[in-house]
């Protein structure tokens, strides 16, 4: 297995946009965690935590040998894998396949037909965080005096965003199927915010009673979802929460009490993270959460969900730096390495995006040592509902016709 490449801070895309990153670790803010190239990024361990993924296969050969011999074993792969063009970081996927993210240090949008560098707003690079069900992505973009923006690209055209009242940096996080997005805004006077974008402008949605807050998701109905990060200067506390109809609430249901919020989908279902203990993956489903749990004693953190509540996210040391890819599906968390064929020498070391299609955007390293962003597709693919039905009424009518045989 492969270490993932050296990268920037947490949240940086290369380029001009990482003071933008280290501002955000200034304040005491995680920022969202849509860079998944950061795998071997040296971290201070905590509690027996392991910082590096060389780390964690000093320590625990056996479970590294148990990992490769699952790997080995596994009859038939579950996934195919596609590499995706040299240099890309994927953060997203839609139900038509695109993928998004950064590439050389711009935006990017992927499809099977080719890819597309969406540009910048005049300053030397972008970072695509998120797409719709129509191709329309949102990120962060320089503009020519320096300030990251963020933008809307649809159509061919890389729209700036704009600032919040009194602020000098916005990034778009999330984007729905109406073109409403969410996303993170810095003011000298207030530190950092969330705002939504709709009816054609930013609207700061406000404060949990924290000292900062992100945005870094929302679905067609409107609903937000994020994380606010309390008072303190030692680990102070964070919250996941929910924000709708002009109301933001706490996500009130992890056991520590710090929790923060990844992702949301159609049907207002939101994973994340609980920091309980072991950091352990969540999913929240109508005021009910389940703790999905971990894996080979390391952390674990969900970060995107599809329409069907299958989770993908990942699994690894100190500070959430990457060692694994998991998906939680049928009531079970698989690490995504033990569903690939090991002969392809890939190791996926992080999981960005899943659709309903079951496909997943992704970054891995290769056994000689190229890492990259990868797409993996279900070697059965998960049958479209109207499918479904007919296949369920041909089993009912072959039912039939054998219990008229036999009769």
């Amino acid at each position: 297995m492969r270490r993932p490449a050296a990268a920037t801070e947490p949240g940086a895309r290369g380029g001009d946009l990482g003071h933008v990153a280290g501002r955000i670790g200034d304040a005491g803010l995680a920022p969202p965690a849509h860079d998944i190239t950061q795998g071997t990024r040296r971290c201070g361990a905590h509690d027996g935590s392991w910082s590096t993924f060389e780390e964690f296969a000093m320590s625990t050969p056996l479970a590294l040998a148990l990992l490769l011999s699952a790997a080995t074993a596994a009859a038939a792969p579950a996934y195919t894998l596609t590499v995706l063009p040299d240099g890309m970081s994927p953060s997203g996927i839609n139900n038509a396949g695109q993928v998004v993210g950064t590439r050389n240090d711009h935006a990017y949008l992927w499809s099977s037909a080719g890819g597309i560098d969406l540009g910048t707003l005049g300053g030397a690079s972008s970072s695509g965080a998120a797409l719709n069900r129509f191709g329309e992505v949102t990120g962060g973009a320089l503009t020519a005096s320096g300030e990251e923006h963020a933008f809307i690209y649809s159509k061919g055209v890389m729209s700036d965003l704009g600032l919040v009242g009194g602020g000098d940096m916005t990034r778009g996080m999330a984007i729905n199927d109406l073109g409403q997005v969410a996303g993170i805004f810095h003011a000298p006077s207030a530190g950092w915010g969330a705002f939504v974008r709709q009816d054609g402008r930013l609207r700061d949605i406000g404060k949990l009673g924290g000292q900062s807050i992100w945005a870094t998701g929302i679905n067609n109905a409107g609903r937000v979802v994020g994380s606010s990060l309390g008072q303190g200067e030692f680990h102070p506390p964070q919250t996941a929460f929910i924000y709708e109809n002009d109301v933001m609430s706490a996500l009130n249901y992890s056991p520590s009490g710090s929790s923060t919020a990844n992702a949301v989908n159609q049907a207002g279902q939101v994973t994340g993270t609980d920091w309980h203990g072991p950091e352990s993956a969540y999913l929240y489903t109508n005021g009910m959460t389940q703790v999905l749990g971990s894996m080979y004693g390391l952390a674990a953190w969900g970060t995107a969900l599809n329409n069907r509540g299958e989770v993908v996210g990942n699994l690894g040391g100190a500070l959430q730096v990457p060692f694994f890819a998991f998906i939680y599906a049928n009531g079970a968390m698989s690490d995504l390495n033990t569903l690939i064929d090991p002969a392809l020498g890939w190791t996926v070391h992080s999981a960005a995006g899943i659709n309903d299609l079951g496909q997943i955007a992704a970054y891995g390293c290769h056994d000689s040592g190229g890492c990259g962003g990868l797409l993996l597709q279900l070697t059965s693919p998960v049958p479209e509902p109207q499918a479904a039905a007919m296949l369920l009424a041909g089993l009912g009518l072959l039912a039939a016709a054998r219990r008229r045989r036999r009769a």
